[in-house]
């Protein structure tokens, strides 16, 4: 687990991916940490869970004030635990499934995530989107970024599988977005909730 800082170099080991140096966990992110251990089961996951600087109070700030959090699939959107939001102004999103998404994916033959995506970023104001599920959302969310640089989004990016995926996350993790980042292999739906739920429940407990 680690904090990114500006500036900080990154070593690469064993040919997959980078761990930088001269990261230091906060009190803040080991709690967050404990209540994810808690939730998963998975002590493993503490060594693959990043965090850039200034993640964790930047979302418990637009979680008070409000924000909306985006779910990359029905199950992450299922999973986030609505009685932690407690008076918190959130609203949960999930565009996936929507039909204007599903025929205009259909059209541009492109997949739901990637306009899923474009669909969440046209909400006014902080936005949280949080894939477990759909790593093209994370292509599309730095295909946009490139363009025309993203200010209102924060990301938790926790997908699991092999190596585009493991480079998708490597690449969120670089590109300065404020993200939290399960890099490697690790990750997943559950990771993904967990991670939101942990936010969410740490925000409310500062409210």
């Amino acid at each position: 687990m680690y904090i990114r800082h500006a500036g900080t170099p990154s070593v690469r080991l064993s040919g997959e991916r980078k761990i930088p140096q001269g990261y230091y966990p906060t009190e803040d992110a080991l709690n967050i940490v404990s209540k994810i251990e808690a939730d998963t089961g998975d002590t493993d996951l503490r060594q693959s869970i990043h965090f850039s600087t200034g993640i964790i109070s930047r979302l418990e700030r637009q979680l008070s004030l409000g924000c909306t959090i985006i779910a990359d699939s029905k199950l992450v959107y299922s999973g986030i635990n609505r009685d932690l939001c407690g008076e918190l102004p959130v609203r949960i999103e999930c565009f996936m499934d929507d039909p204007s998404v599903v025929n205009y994916a259909n059209q541009k033959r492109t997949t739901r995530a990637e306009i899923a995506v474009e669909r969440a970023l046209a909400i006014p104001g902080p936005k949280l989107l949080v894939v477990g599920s759909a790593p093209m959302a994370l292509n599309r969310l730095l295909q946009i970024h490139a363009q025309h640089p993203l200010r209102e989004v924060s990301i938790v990016a926790a997908a699991n599988g092999f190596a585009n995926i493991v480079e998708l996350k490597e690449r969120i993790w670089e590109s300065g977005l404020p993200c939290i980042v399960v890099r490697g292999r690790k990750g997943g739906a559950n990771s993904a909730i967990a991670i939101t739920n942990a936010l969410i429940a740490s925000a409310a407990s500062k409210k």
